[in-house]
């Protein structure tokens, strides 16, 4: 959507436009929240977060001081702000919280699993480091399972584009991780 399809949606009805915002942007919106928060949120904090997202850009967006142009870029900076505040939140809570953790036992699989998390977390780094629209792509991509055509209707490009995209962004993305002695 372009700044003048909302401009235009929102003079006809305000309440038509933001569905409207909401149906496009929402696959967009909740990829960035959940890269940024699945190591340390549960689902229900990280739907939280996609909807303070929507609600920040229906209350501070405004259509007449932006040029023409797609919209995403206003949206995508709000999602990325917005997760970064609740990680933060999370982190200061989880220091707070921290003395209980020590009294607690930890699992036979504890290092695994601090393993697997850590490698999680490189991974994720690296496909951000992508930049967009290739860190969107690989994440609807291999983390959703969509299609070249779905992911194409989120970040409008061709399905021919998002494939080839897709390749290039992995092999990067191959490079990154054997740069860091990781291999998949």
């Amino acid at each position: 959507m372009t700044h003048e399809e909302y401009r235009k949606a929102s003079a006809v009805s305000v309440e038509e436009a933001q569905r409207t915002l909401f149906n496009e942007y929402f696959n967009y919106v909740y990829t960035i929240v959940f890269s940024r928060l699945r190591s340390c949120a549960g689902r229900e904090d990280i739907e939280e977060c996609v909807g303070d997202v929507f609600a920040d850009v229906y209350m501070h967006y405004d259509s007449s001081r932006c040029s023409d142009g797609d919209i995403s870029g206003f949206i995508g900076t709000v999602a990325r702000r917005k997760a970064i505040d609740v990680y933060k939140r999370g982190i200061e809570s989880i220091s707070i919280d921290g003395e209980e953790a020590l009294s607690v036992e930890a699992p036979d699989d504890t290092a695994d699993t601090v393993e697997k998390k850590e490698l999680r977390s490189s991974l994720i780094q690296c496909i951000e480091h992508l930049g967009e629209p290739d860190s969107t792509i690989i994440m609807q991509k291999y983390f959703f399972m969509r299609s070249s055509r779905e992911i194409s209707e989120l970040v409008s490009l061709t399905p021919e584009a998002v494939r080839t995209r897709a390749g290039r962004a992995l092999k990067k993305l191959r490079d990154k991780l054997t740069a860091m002695n990781i291999s998949l």
